[in-house]
């Protein structure tokens, strides 16, 4: 049975047997398509946590308990990302509390964001 015969059923209110079926498969298929995007969007932020997991790493060994911008933690670590990244890299560890935010004055800049080990 086609969606449009479905359809029409419904709308016309003879709902039989066969259209309880039709619309138990459509159901099905929805189902299935929902698994296979929840599959595909968890290998994909595996993926990206792969990626990210060595950056962070390098980010958190270079932490003190001194408060350090997000340029001078690059700068330190040695790696190839842009400042703006630094605050998602280490947003899990701030809400654990391994990590804190603070304030660094900067020459010229004025008070910046700063992560310090807790």
């Amino acid at each position: 049975m086609t969606k449009r015969e479905l359809y029409t059923a419904v709308i016309e209110n003879a709902i039989t047997e066969e259209v309880v079926e039709g619309f138990k498969e459509l159901i099905e298929g929805l189902d299935h398509t929902n698994e296979l995007r929840k599959v595909s969007a968890a290998k994909k932020a595996a993926e990206k946590e792969a990626v990210k997991a060595p950056i962070r790493e390098a980010i958190v060994a270079c932490l003190t308990d001194e408060p350090k911008t997000a340029t001078t933690l690059i700068a330190e670590a040695g790696v190839e990302i842009k400042p703006q990244a630094v605050p998602s890299l280490l947003k899990a560890l701030v809400a654990e509390g391994a990590v804190v935010k603070g304030e660094v004055k900067v020459t010229g800049k004025g008070k910046q964001v700063g992560y310090a080990r807790a």
